[in-house]
């Protein structure tokens, strides 16, 4: 997993396993989630997305992702 930096106003970096499906969003007030079994396609999408925060928002929180807070 390598982790991306992101220019979103929300979401600080991503990091994403390909083989797992395993997505790790850290934002910028620090919070840390985990995302189960996310397809490549979408975490290709969100970090190409114009606005990741709002992709992030309405087809991963929304979505039918099991999401974890770590921190």
């Amino acid at each position: 997993m390598s982790k991306v930096h992101l220019t979103s106003r929300e979401i600080a970096a991503v990091e994403y396993d390909v083989g797992s499906g395993r997505l790790k969003v850290e934002t910028r007030k620090g919070g840390l989630y985990e995302i189960t079994d996310v397809p490549a396609h979408v975490y290709a999408t969100l970090v190409a997305s114009q606005s990741p925060g709002t992709f992030y928002h309405l087809h991963i929180r929304k979505g039918d992702y099991k999401i974890t807070r770590l921190r």
